[in-house]
């Protein structure tokens, strides 16, 4: 048995003898309600050892937290059951309590107006209102200090308690008397010399075990190296690491999805799902979260591969149009025209239009490389000439052959293909010689 056990056993093992103060029938309560801790005669101080401690609304880890107390804060510890202190609601605790069962007056207070009223444990953190606290008679007062729905907040009635875990709560003194139930954290210590408390606990209390106590303990109090000895080395930290989430989940989700990490809030929260320690309510809120974040991971996986395919094309894009520039500004950097055709220009034997129908021809063998079709008779000047043409190049099906609808023709000088003049079109017997052979080849 640790100092803190026996530190606590010793102060409340007077409430296992003590004859019980409510019926036994009374401690049969719905599934709602918190199990009964019986109070000490004295109420202590204890100190908190750890930063972000949940207080909950009942004896154990599944009962939701109403608040989070930091390193030092002192609260006022009124009863005991194993592994878990009753101590009166810190400041800034309230209630929740019926607006059917108020009867709200001008001053801020409320009466009860019916018998037997579920006074509810409220929380900070969340929205929770499930754990009963206690219950209030007809006729009795309440301080509201706000409302919600169907709910008025009230300050915790006098009897009204929440829980806090033992191992983050260090003994500090023994207040001056029990201090009354629900009374809060307003009660007056007493600061006086640890060893009149001591002594005065050794005179009091018989250490007998009981069904809220620890058992048999030491009769003096211990000093703070054996509490710090006593103490783990390191808080479980699993309540910690769910809250740290849970407010980055909500920070992260106002960003583009591409924006948030959701891959290492995922990996977290699944981090989080194995570790046993985790209470059950949090287990459900985590599997949520898991859930929602593994189909924002697949949106997101989608999204960047879209991104990158978009990415890929711009890039294509740019770099096509720079080839293209480049390719314009060595044209005009070595003068060069550019033809649709070139070739020898001829008549054909095949006129089926009212346009004439021209052939441009491989000066070497007189074959047709493409036709011709216009009707500017400056082309009949041209005849048995080499030229150059440009305009739209198609295929006809009749012909079976492309024909160029010219737009502009000039007499090119053959030496110059490939030099100062360029073409799509260019008749076999003047491709450069391993372009030849290798046409050749391929027919």
């Amino acid at each position: 048995m640790t100092t803190r056990h026996f530190f606590f056993a010793t102060a409340f093992s007077i409430a296992a003898i003590a004859p019980l103060a409510a019926p036994i029938a009374r401690a049969q309560e719905a599934a709602s309600a918190v199990p009964e801790v019986a109070n000490g005669r004295r109420s202590l101080i204890g100190k908190i050892n750890s930063n972000a401690v949940y207080i909950r609304s009942g004896p154990g880890d599944n009962y939701y937290p109403t608040t989070k107390l930091d390193l030092g804060a002192e609260v006022t510890v009124v009863g005991e059951k194993p592994e878990w202190l009753k101590i009166a609601p810190p400041e800034g605790s309230f209630s929740y309590v019926g607006k059917n069962y108020i009867e709200k007056n001008a001053d801020g207070t409320g009466t009860v107006i019916k018998e037997e009223v579920n006074v509810r444990t409220g929380s900070t953190l969340n929205a929770m209102k499930t754990s009963i606290q206690t219950k209030l008679e007809r006729g009795a007062k309440v301080q509201i200090v706000d409302e919600k729905d169907d709910y008025y907040l009230i300050k915790p009635p006098a009897d009204a308690y929440v829980y806090v875990s033992k191992q983050y709560v260090d003994p500090v003194r023994e207040a001056i008397a029990q201090q009354p139930a629900g009374a809060g954290t307003g009660q007056t210590p007493v600061t006086g010399d640890p060893k009149l408390l001591r002594e005065s606990q050794n005179s009091e209390i018989a250490g007998t075990k009981g069904d809220d106590s620890t058992g048999a303990g030491p009769t003096t109090l211990p000093t703070r190296e054996q509490v710090a000895s006593a103490r783990p080395s390191t808080q479980p930290s699993v309540d910690v690491q769910f809250d740290t989430l849970e407010a980055q989940f909500a920070a992260t989700s106002g960003q583009k999805i591409e924006e948030q990490p959701v891959k290492e809030l995922l990996g977290s929260y699944q981090k989080l799902l194995a570790d046993p320690a985790l209470p059950e309510s949090m287990k459900r809120v985590a599997d949520f979260r898991v859930r929602a974040l593994t189909a924002r991971n697949e949106s997101k996986e989608q999204i960047a591969t879209v991104q990158k395919m978009q990415e890929e094309a711009k890039k294509r894009q740019v770099a096509l149009k720079a080839e293209q520039e480049e390719i314009a500004q060595q044209i005009k950097k070595n003068n060069v025209t550019l033809y649709a055709a070139v070739g020898t220009l001829r008549t054909s034997s095949v006129q089926n239009d009212k346009t004439t129908l021209y052939r441009l021809t491989d000066p070497e063998t007189g074959r047709t490389v493409v036709y011709i079709r216009s009707s500017d008779p400056k082309y009949a000047t041209l005849l048995g000439k080499f030229i150059g043409v440009k305009g739209e190049i198609t295929t006809e099906q009749a012909l079976s052959m492309k024909v160029v609808n010219p737009t502009d023709v000039a007499e090119v000088a053959q030496t110059e293909v490939f030099k100062s003049v360029g073409a799509q079109i260019v008749p076999p017997s003047i491709l450069p010689q391993a372009a030849q052979q290798a046409s050749t080849g391929n027919q």
